[in-house]
């Protein structure tokens, strides 16, 4: 198992990790971290949040945001979606 840190950017300051925690591959640190962003965007003022999952010693995986801060269209469970579709009376792809 490889160690992964997880930075918080955040209101313009970068807290980096320098702890960080095991995970069995790439793709799990990746979930934590945005694990990590949707913790800390449950407060509507965080929704900003972006981490930055880098492998100890070794390159950055990817920068992450909460699921909050997603586009609607790209979530698709997303209040927006179900808004849309009251609003309209829209039928979506899937049959909805």
């Amino acid at each position: 198992m490889r160690r992964y840190l997880f930075h918080i950017h955040l209101l313009g300051t970068v807290n980096r990790d320098h702890t960080g925690s095991f995970h069995a591959s790439d793709s799990q640190a990746v979930a934590r971290g945005r694990s990590v962003a949707d913790g800390i965007a449950e407060d509507d003022r965080h929704r900003s949040v972006i981490v930055t999952v880098e492998r100890a010693g070794g390159p950055v995986l990817a920068r992450v945001t909460a699921t909050k801060a997603m586009p609607p269209w790209q979530s698709a469970s997303s209040k927006f979606e179900h808004a849309w579709r009251e609003l309209t009376g829209a039928a979506f792809v899937n049959g909805d």
